[in-house]
């Protein structure tokens, strides 16, 4: 676009006017978007909304407005790109989809496979203990095949299935374990060390946000399970 002289400046005034109130109405909206990518996207078009005024409203070029904005937009620009690749659909097959869809939903596919990457894959026989009562629990599982008890000595407090959490309480409230879990059947279960886990999550504030509820609706599930009726008045 080439520099305007005063007429073609009279007669775009207006347009480009409206153009500066088009960027402020963009730059409110993506304030008050939840989502960071239509932040970014939204904030990168009202950006390049505002370089026409920059270039031709006064006498010369805004060169450093200019200069900056399109630096500001580059950053967005890397970050959209790596945030639509976090997000892109993953051809995820057998027991890695069953998991994502029945228990890590909330994250998106690209979320998922960086916690997966994160953990180990084990499998474990029957009458193997996962956390031992009164221990310093190092690790948070997922059982993802087989099944487990929780006990207190010769007493099952409770059963667990595939999709269920093991440690999970530890991982929140950093206690000593409660109970015993031992597994009866061969199980096959993803495992995370809660110090490595801890770490990651602080590094990724939304993805934090998201395991950390996926691990409250389980504690919720289990409160509920093992929670019994009360009785009719």
């Amino acid at each position: 676009m080439p520099h305007l002289d005063l007429q073609q400046l009279a007669f775009w005034s207006p347009c480009i006017q409206d153009i500066i109130h088009v960027a402020n109405v963009l730059y409110l909206l993506s304030y008050s978007v939840r989502d960071i990518l239509w932040l970014r996207v939204l904030t990168v078009v009202a950006a390049l909304c505002l370089l026409p005024y920059y270039y031709s409203c006064g006498a010369d070029p805004l060169w450093a407005p200019i200069i900056w904005n399109l630096l500001f937009t580059s950053v967005n620009l890397f970050q959209i790109f790596l945030l639509v690749k976090e997000r892109w659909p993953r051809s995820l097959q057998g027991l890695e989809r069953r998991i994502y869809d029945e228990v890590f939903s909330a994250l998106t596919p690209g979320e998922f496979v960086k916690l997966v990457q994160l953990g180990a894959w084990r499998e474990d026989a029957p009458g193997t203990v996962l956390v031992r009562d009164g221990s310093v629990v190092q690790e948070m599982t997922l059982l993802c095949e087989g099944t487990a008890e929780v006990r207190r000595g010769d007493t099952v407090l409770a059963k667990l299935a595939a999709g269920q959490f093991v440690g999970e309480m530890s991982f929140l409230t950093q206690e000593k374990a409660g109970a015993d879990v031992v597994t009866t059947a061969r199980t096959k279960v993803l495992s995370w060390p809660q110090d490595e886990l801890q770490r990651f999550l602080e590094r990724h504030g939304d993805m934090s946000f998201k395991v950390r509820g996926v691990l409250g609706r389980d504690l919720v599930q289990k409160l509920r399970r093992d929670t019994p009726p009360a009785a009719p008045a």
